[in-house]
């Protein structure tokens, strides 16, 4: 079974292209839009990386960060974002390559995730 990935973000396109984009390479993708599917996809379950759009409404990135902490012990985390701000975490600027993307992805899961 490859990685698990949360990725959160309120453009389903995005998340669209995310999840299709990390699936082909063996990734394990779970998507969330809003605040009530983001709470039910961490109830119980683990991921090794979350990815996270830095600006949606009734979620913020604390708040996800936050949550993911208390419940899942090394889990990383990549911030995604139209506006360049300084932030904590690993960060890709949107508009993104699917190729970026997958190259972070594969940086932050230390080399030990599926390959192309």
């Amino acid at each position: 079974m490859g990685k698990r990935i949360l990725a959160i973000d309120d453009e389903k396109l995005i998340l669209k292209s995310i999840k299709r984009a990390l699936d082909k390479i063996g990734f394990e993708v779970t998507t969330a839009s809003d605040r009530e599917q983001f709470l039910n996809s961490i109830d119980g379950k683990h991921y090794d990386l979350v990815i996270l759009d830095l600006h949606m409404d009734g979620l913020t990135r604390d708040e996800i960060i936050d949550t993911c902490k208390k419940q899942m012990n090394g889990v990383k985390f990549l911030v995604i974002s139209g506006s360049e701000l300084p932030v904590e975490e690993s960060f890709i600027q949107k508009p993104f390559r699917i190729g970026e993307l997958r190259d972070k992805v594969r940086e932050l899961l230390d080399g030990d995730s599926p390959v192309n």
